[in-house]
C-alpha cells in the first residue's frame, strides 16, 4: 500500500513539474515574438516641391518653340512669365543670322539684354524656370547674359532646351549651371562633362538628362524631377 501511495505521490509530482515546464518555455515564447518583431521604417520621401514658393519663367525664344513650352510650364506650375530678348535682335530664322550665332556661342560672347528684369523684381522668385533654343551648341548666349547680371544666390534654377537634336545637351545644361554657381540646380548634378573646352563636337553624354519631349508632357517632366 505504502508503495502504491508513494507512486502516486510521484506521478502528482511529475504532472505539477511538466505544467510549470510548459507554462515557462510559452512565456519564453512570448517573450522571444516580442523582441524579435519586425519593425516598419517609415518612408521617406525626397522632393523639390513647389509648394509655396514663388516662381519664374524665363526664356529666349526666336522661333516661339521655346515660347511654348514656357508657357505651358508657367501655367503648370502658376508661374510668372519673362521673355529675354537681347538688344540687337535675331532674323525669325537663326540660320539667316548663323554667323553671329556661332560666333557668340564659340567665343562665349555676352549679347546684351533688352529690358533687363530689375533686381527689386527678381528678389521675388524662390525657383527660376530657364528656357533656350540651343543654339550650335550652347544655350543662346543672351540667356547667360541675362542669368550672370541676377542674384540667384540661393535661388533655385531648371533649366529647359528646345532643340532639332540633342546632341549638345549636356554642354547647354553644363553652361548655365556655370553662369548660376550659387544657385540651388535640379536637377543637382550632370553626367560627367568629357570635354568641357569642345563645344564644337558632339561628346554623346547625355545620357540621363530629362527635358519636357523626352516624356511628352509638362507634368510628367516636372515629376520626374520631383517638383511636383
Amino acid at each position: 500500500m505504502r508503495i502504491i501511495i508513494m507512486k502516486r505521490i510521484f506521478l502528482l509530482l511529475a504532472i505539477a513539474m511538466l505544467t510549470l515546464l510548459s507554462v515557462a518555455c510559452a512565456n519564453d515564447t512570448t517573450s522571444n515574438t516580442t523582441k524579435q518583431a519586425p519593425q516598419i521604417a517609415a518612408k521617406t520621401t525626397y522632393t523639390n516641391s513647389l509648394a509655396g514658393k514663388k516662381i519664374l519663367v524665363a526664356y529666349f525664344s526666336a522661333t516661339n518653340n521655346t515660347k511654348r513650352v514656357a508657357e505651358e510650364i508657367a501655367q503648370a506650375t502658376g508661374a510668372d512669365i519673362y521673355r529675354i530678348e537681347a538688344a540687337q535682335g535675331y532674323s525669325a530664322n537663326p540660320y539667316d543670322d548663323k554667323d553671329l550665332i556661332q560666333k557668340e556661342a564659340y567665343e562665349n560672347l555676352r549679347p546684351e539684354v533688352k529690358a533687363p528684369l530689375p533686381a527689386s523684381e527678381m528678389a521675388k522668385y524662390d525657383v527660376i524656370f530657364v528656357g533656350s533654343p540651343i543654339w550650335w551648341h550652347q544655350p543662346a548666349m543672351v540667356v547667360c547674359t541675362f542669368l550672370e547680371s541676377c542674384d540667384l544666390s540661393g535661388k533655385t534654377v531648371v533649366p529647359f532646351f528646345t532643340y532639332g537634336a540633342r546632341s549638345y545637351l549636356n554642354e547647354s545644361m553644363q553652361r548655365i549651371y556655370k553662369s548660376t554657381p550659387n544657385s540651388v540646380h535640379v536637377p543637382a548634378s550632370l553626367p560627367k562633362d568629357i570635354e568641357p573646352d569642345n563645344i564644337q563636337q558632339s561628346q554623346n553624354d547625355d545620357d540621363g538628362i530629362i527635358m519636357p519631349a523626352d516624356v511628352g508632357n509638362i507634368d510628367a517632366w516636372l515629376k520626374v524631377l520631383q517638383l511636383k
